[in-house]
């Protein structure tokens, strides 16, 4: 499977169920559902590392999302990847994270997650 993360930019027509579907399948494409599920798995047996796992995590995303949106000639698609970080940090501070000793009310976050979430596919629609 040749980028599985990249979004191209279609007719909305070309799209089962139109730009809704579209839609839809940017916003599977942008949350980064992969990490948040290592993130969790691991939060609970990070204490030893002080802190660092949400940044080993965000790290994880960056190499997947890069690899992930990467197509000969064409290289990563970086707002993909930029917006797909921004979800995980949001997501982050929602489950009542830190990340670099900065934190976020949860109920604030997680206020943010629903708009975020709603709002990203509509802010990058591919190349």
């Amino acid at each position: 499977m040749s980028a599985p993360f990249r979004i191209s930019r279609v007719p909305p027509g070309a799209v089962a169920g139109g730009a809704a579907g579209a839609w839809m399948e940017r916003l599977v494409k942008l949350v980064p559902a992969e990490i948040l599920a290592v993130y969790l798995a691991g939060r609970s047996h990070a204490a030893a590392i002080h802190g660092a796992w949400p940044l080993v995590c965000l790290a994880l995303l960056l190499a997947l999302r890069i690899w992930g949106t990467r197509v000969p000639g064409k290289g990563p698609q970086w707002p993909a990847v930029g917006v797909a970080a921004v979800s995980f940090v949001i997501w982050v501070f929602a489950l009542d994270g830190r990340i670099l000793g900065l934190s976020v009310s949860p109920d604030l976050a997680s206020l943010l997650v629903l708009v975020w979430t709603t709002l990203a596919p509509l802010l990058y629609r591919g190349d």
